[in-house]
C-alpha cells in the first residue's frame, strides 16, 4: 500500500486541488448546505481562482498525493482576524473521506502551520473536526461569526 506524500502546491495543481477541494466539501457538507449551493460551484471557475492564489503566494498550499491522485489539501497565511490571537492561521485543511483517520490530516496540518501558535474557524456543529483540533492542543476561545451560509463558527486557537 502506497503512502500518501504532502507538498507544496504548484500552479500546474490547480485543477487538482480544486476538484478535491470541492469533493471534500461535498462529502463533509452536502447534507448542511444543501445540493444545490453545489450546483452554484464552477469547477473550471474554482481552478482559475487557485491557481490566482497559488501563483501569488498569498497563502501556503499544501496537498496530498496517493498515486496520483489528490487525497487531501490545507491552505493556511498571515490570520485574517481584525484582533487576532495568532500570526498565524489556517484556513482550511481537508481529507477525502478513504483517508480519513490515515493520519494525512495530521501530515497536512503539520505542513501548513507546524507546531507553533496559531488559529482557525470551525463549524460548531462539526464535533469530528473539532475534535481532530483539540487533538493538536487548539481550544476555542470564545468568538463566534456566521458564515456565507448562515452557519455558526466558532475560532480555536493554538498558543
Amino acid at each position: 500500500m502506497s503512502t500518501p506524500t504532502i507538498r507544496s502546491a504548484m500552479p500546474d495543481d490547480a485543477e487538482a486541488f480544486s476538484a478535491c477541494h470541492l469533493a471534500c466539501w461535498r462529502e463533509a457538507y452536502e447534507n448542511l448546505w444543501g445540493s444545490e449551493r453545489f450546483a452554484e460551484f464552477d469547477p473550471a471557475k474554482l481552478a482559475v481562482r487557485r491557481r490566482r492564489e497559488i501563483e501569488s503566494g498569498s497563502a501556503d498550499h499544501y496537498l496530498a498525493e496517493l498515486d496520483g491522485e489528490v487525497v487531501g489539501i490545507a491552505i493556511a497565511g498571515p490570520t485574517r482576524d481584525e484582533n487576532p490571537p495568532a500570526e498565524r492561521e489556517l484556513y482550511a485543511i481537508f481529507v477525502r473521506q478513504g483517508q480519513q483517520g490515515s493520519g494525512v490530516a495530521d501530515d497536512l496540518l503539520d505542513a501548513a502551520i507546524g507546531s507553533g501558535p496559531a488559529s482557525l474557524w470551525v463549524y460548531r456543529d462539526n464535533p469530528r473536526a473539532s475534535a481532530f483540533y483539540v487533538h493538536h492542543d487548539f481550544i476555542p476561545d470564545g468568538s463566534e461569526k456566521i458564515d456565507s451560509a448562515n452557519i455558526l463558527e466558532i475560532r480555536m486557537v493554538r498558543r
